[in-house]
């Protein structure tokens, strides 16, 4: 008969249970070893960034002391400045007030003036009026000059050469001009001495006399070309200031068709009663003769007679003769006109109508 197996008795601590606890000591002791020493390469990165914030701390406070060493100072001096501001705050202050009271001391002046003024104003209004010329006249007294010049009735024309030649004296005077600017143009003295005249005799005649101006050169116009049919009075001072600035700006030029100038008076709106012509000398053209290359005296004579031969008739013409040498037939013709027309003649000195 067998014997009975025995149960074999199971151990609680095996080798292979050993073996896993240790083998899992072992992982949590290298874990701890290798955490400790990430720990301590962290470690000391931290310190080496507290210790550069430090330094950089540091030097920030160093500024910063700086500049509060710096304001300081400028607080201490602006401190010891404030006194000194203070007294010129407060002198200024006295100023203004000073200043304050020369005002009111003005204003008042001021009110006072004006209400002196008003009164002086009032009194004016009630004084009677004188009126002005329009045109000055230098001197009332020397009307002789204007001896024989038949300058009554109703309408009087001034016919005024415009021509290059009346920049000058001489014809080669005349001649370096026409090469000058226009502005000196205008301001030639035999030009001035012209426009002068011109408005001397327009100052001179009676109060009714009504008068156009004719300026001739290469053509014949109206000084006032919108206003051609018009003969205008002293006592329009629009139109005679439009006249004189008209004057001033005018630059002569081109030759002197005298022919043209005395058929144009025919188309005027109404025939003048007297004709007073200023000009230099003979006419240097005409439409009814033409020529080539210079004119000649002989010329310039046949060029007046066809001008005369368009006068309109029974009109007397005065002549203002200006000075311009080598024309020497001019004032024996212009006698004969003023004498058959019962008009004059005159030929003025170089300060005419000045002196």
């Amino acid at each position: 008969m067998s014997r009975p197996r025995q149960r074999r008795e199971t151990e609680v601590f095996s080798l292979s249970f050993l073996d896993c606890i240790c083998c899992g000591f072992g992982a949590i002791i290298l874990i701890f070893i290798l955490s400790v020493a990430q720990k301590r390469t962290i470690d000391r990165i931290s310190v080496e960034e507290l210790a550069d914030r430090l330094r950089r701390m540091e030097t920030q406070v160093s500024i910063s002391k700086q500049e509060i060493e710096r304001l300081t100072k400028l607080l201490t001096a602006a401190q010891s400045e404030l006194p000194a501001l203070k007294q010129k705050t407060a002198d200024t202050q006295l100023k203004l007030t000073d200043r304050k009271r020369e005002l009111l001391a003005l204003l008042q002046q001021t009110g006072l003036i004006k209400e002196a003024l008003a009164s002086l104003m009032d009194k004016k209004k009630a004084l009677p009026t004188v009126e002005q010329a329009p045109l000055p006249i230098p001197d009332v007294d020397r009307r002789q000059y204007l001896t024989g010049f038949r300058l009554e009735g109703e309408c009087v024309l001034f016919l005024v050469r415009a021509s290059g030649s009346m920049l000058g004296e001489t014809v080669e005077d005349a001649t370096e001009r026409l090469d000058e600017a226009d502005y000196k143009k205008r301001e030639a003295p035999k030009w001035q001495r012209t426009i002068r005249s011109l408005e001397w005799m327009l100052a001179t005649l009676a109060p009714e006399t009504r008068f156009q101006i004719l300026l001739f050169s290469d053509d014949a116009s109206p000084i006032l070309p919108k206003r051609a049919d018009e003969w205008f009075a002293l006592s329009d001072k629009k139109a005679i200031a439009e006249i004189v600035t008209r004057l001033n700006q005018y630059v002569p030029a081109g030759s002197a068709n005298l022919e043209r100038a005395f058929v144009k008076i025919r188309t005027l709106s109404r025939l003048p009663d007297a004709i007073v012509l200023i000009t230099d000398g003979l006419p240097t053209s005409s439409d009814s003769y033409l020529s080539d290359g210079p004119t000649t005296d002989e010329q310039r004579v046949r060029f007046f007679r066809e001008a005369v031969r368009n006068l309109p008739e029974r009109i007397p013409v005065s002549t203002v003769l200006m000075p311009m040498s080598g024309d020497p037939a001019a004032p024996a013709l212009y006698w004969e006109l003023a004498n058959r027309t019962r008009g004059a003649l005159i030929s003025p000195s170089k300060n005419w109508p000045e002196s």
